[in-house]
């Protein structure tokens, strides 16, 4: 079982190793769904703008973060720097000694710059990940309560959309519906057409009998992001929708047969281009139509990556990502389907208490 202390001491012992007197970890802000924020990761606390953490070899952690602040880090089990100009504040709070540093690449340009005056250039964003890689007990608890706020969400898209509502209305609608439900943010795409070549952001187009609404509906919960991707049919589906949607959720699911401790993350993705190969889609399996096949769920860490043929990682219990084959066919164009997945000891568990399944509308 993964805790918060449990995580904390796998980077002490990481920080040991490496024969550091302390590792600096840089959060540039950001909380999304498909970004690594390793100062959320490790303290919990989701900063307005730029903000650092320190944890030395000993176990001690010091944040430091903007005056304004200062309210928000009251509950930091740690020392906290407050500072009206951390760009200024970076070399004494770094201070001297064997540094290294995570999430450098994401940071502000000129924090950046900073940084990389007061520490030696040397990464630890790869070793880091690793050993914070699965979830604590409370990021899953967090991803089982948001997945159902997700499914929720959908469950009320269903009721609520016809033919003349504005896609960007419909979406406004299904976010205030999650947040009423107990998210604190969500990212969702949503959009609609008789034919599309990828999901896209909504516009002021009118949902019109006979288009195919696609939407990845993506909310948080204390911090912790979850995803479903869903197809649905304003209207009758066409024969051909029918049936190759039931090949993308077939793909979906024996990719996700693939999951279990010690599988290279890679393979769940290759069982889905085999299918999809094997039912003669192979030219569309590959860029530019398909980059992967899902990834990991942030806002903290997004371990273990990218679900794409490239990915050597392999899976280890406490792992939560996304397995979403969504895919652009020549007699559909793009359709999708995706769960939330984790990787459980003996296997996996899935999130999602309904699959994708193609829903069809009476408008």
């Amino acid at each position: 079982m993964t805790t918060e202390a449990t995580r904390l001491e796998a980077v002490i012992a990481l920080i040991q190793r490496a024969q550091l007197d302390r590792l600096l970890l840089i959060g540039n802000g950001h909380h999304m769904i498909d970004l690594d924020n390793p100062v959320a990761h490790m303290s919990g606390y989701r900063s307005v703008g730029p903000a650092l953490m320190s944890i030395e070899a000993d176990g001690r952690r010091r944040l430091l973060v903007h005056a304004d602040e200062e309210d928000a880090v009251a509950d930091f089990d740690g020392d906290v720097q407050l500072t009206r100009d951390i760009f200024a504040s970076v070399a004494e709070f770094v201070g001297h000694g064997a540094v290294a540093h995570v999430g450098l690449p994401d940071a502000p340009r000129v924090l950046a710059q900073a940084i990389k005056v007061a520490v030696s250039v040397r990464s630890l964003d790869e070793d880091f990940y690793a050993a914070t890689a699965a979830k604590t007990e409370r990021e899953l608890d967090a991803a089982r309560r948001v997945t159902r706020i997700a499914e929720e969400g959908y469950a009320h898209l269903l009721e609520i959309v016809e033919p003349g509502m504005r896609e960007c209305d419909l979406a406004i609608a299904v976010n205030l519906f999650m947040r009423a439900r107990g998210a604190n943010d969500s990212f969702l795409m949503l959009n609609c057409g008789p034919r599309q070549d990828a999901v896209m952001p909504s516009s002021e187009r009118p949902i019109a009998a006979g288009d195919l609404l696609l939407c990845e509906l993506s909310p948080s919960v204390e911090g912790q992001f979850t995803q479903i991707c869903r197809t649905v049919s304003i209207g009758p589906a066409a024969a051909i929708v029918e049936e190759k949607y039931l090949l993308l959720v077939a793909a979906m699911q024996h990719g996700i047969a693939r999951v279990r401790p010690g599988a290279r993350v890679g393979d769940v993705c290759a069982a889905i281009d085999d299918d999809l190969s094997a039912a003669g889609y192979a030219q569309y399996s590959r860029p530019p139509f398909i980059r992967r096949r899902g990834h990991g769920l942030g806002s903290g860490s997004t371990a273990p990556g990218d679900v794409s043929v490239d990915n050597d990682t392999r899976l280890t219990p406490g792992m939560l990502f996304m397995v979403h084959p969504n895919q652009f066919l020549p007699e559909t164009g793009y359709m999708m389907c995706g769960e939330p997945v984790v990787c459980t000891t003996d296997g996996f568990e899935l999130l999602t208490a309904r699959g994708s399944a193609l829903a069809q509308t009476k408008g």
